[in-house]
C-alpha cells in the first residue's frame, strides 16, 4: 500500500522493482513483534530456505540482485530519495550514523524506513544495549501523526481517498510499536514487551484521537523505564559513547 515504484532491500543490497511481489526466507512482519508471529517467520523461512537471495512471492522464481545505480535511477527518470538513502546503509560507517541521520521529519515513507531499519539493527545486534537511544526517539514519535502524499500510496482499486492515507498511518504507528515490543523482548522489560496491554483497548477500535490520549501518559513512563534499566546496568550514555567511539562496536 505504501510506495508505488521500485523499493530497495538493505538485507540483499538490491533494487526491488516489484516489492509486493518479492520476498525471501529472511523476511520479518513490519506491523507485529517478532516475538507473536515466530511460528510464522520459521513457516515462510521454510518455504523459501531454497533461495540463496529474493524469490517471486507467487511463482517462486529466483530474483537476481541488482546494485542500486543513482546514475540508472535519474535516466530512468525515476529517481527516489528514500531508495538514495536506503542504498547508502552498508557504505557508511559506523551504522549507526546512518540510523541516527535518518530519524525525526514526518514524512511516511521515511518513518516507516527508519522504523524498521532500527528494528533490523536490533534484531541483528541480538541485544538492546547498542538501541536503546533508538528506541527512546520511537517513543516520543509513536503520537506523531506522519504525512503521506497521494503519490506515496497505492490501492488495488486505483482510489486513494482518506481511507487509505488513514491505514497508511497506522501502518508506521505499528511499525514503531512493534519495535518498541521488540525492545521490550531484548532488554526483558514485559512492560514494554507487552505495551499493547497498557494502551487501554484504543488499539480495539483504532481510534487515533483515544489512543493519542493513552500515549501522551505513556510515552514519560515509558522514556523512564527505558532510561532507568540503562541507568541500572551501567549502559546510559557511558564515557565511550561520550567521547564518540561507539563507532568501536561491531557493524550491522
Amino acid at each position: 500500500m505504501i510506495g508505488r515504484g521500485d523499493g530497495f532491500c538493505i538485507k540483499h543490497d538490491s533494487v526491488i522493482f516489484k516489492p509486493s511481489q518479492t520476498t525471501c526466507k529472511y523476511l520479518h512482519r513490519k506491523d507485529l513483534p517478532f516475538l507473536v508471529v515466530d511460528e510464522g517467520l520459521r513457516e515462510h523461512a521454510s518455504e523459501f530456505a531454497g533461495f540463496s537471495a529474493m524469490a517471486d512471492l507467487i511463482t517462486h522464481a529466483p530474483i537476481h540482485r541488482l546494485r542500486y545505480s543513482e546514475k540508472f535511477a535519474w535516466e530512468r527518470r525515476q529517481f527516489d530519495s528514500v531508495n538514495q538513502s536506503l542504498a547508502q546503509y552498508h557504505k557508511t560507517r559506523p551504522t549507526w550514523i546512518f540510523l541516527q541521520a535518518m530519524s525525526g521529519g514526518i514524512d511516511g515513507r521515511r518513518s516507516l524506513a527508519h522504523a524498521s531499519i532500527v528494528r533490523r539493527y536490533m534484531d541483528n545486534c541480538g541485544t538492546w544495549v547498542s538501541s536503546y537511544r533508538f528506541i527512546l526517539g520511537m517513543i516520543q514519535e509513536l503520537s506523531i501523526s506522519p504525512i503521506f502524499n497521494d503519490t506515496d500510496l497505492n490501492d488495488e482499486e486505483g482510489d486513494i481517498g482518506e481511507e487509505v492515507h488513514e491505514d497508511a498511518v497506522w501502518d508506521v504507528f505499528f511499525t514503531r510499536l512493534a519495535g518498541i515490543q521488540e525492545y521490550g523482548f531484548h532488554s526483558g522489560l514485559e512492560d514494554l514487551m507487552w505495551a499493547t496491554d497498557k494502551l487501554n483497548g484504543a488499539l480495539v477500535t483504532l481510534d487515533w484521537l483515544k489512543l493519542k490520549n493513552e500515549l501522551n501518559e505513556r510515552t514519560e513512563e515509558w522514556t523512564n523505564m527505558v532510561i532507568e534499566h540503562a541507568n541500572i546496568e551501567g549502559e546510559f550514555f557511558t564515557v565511550e559513547e561520550s567521547l564518540g567511539e561507539m563507532g568501536d562496536q561491531p557493524q550491522f
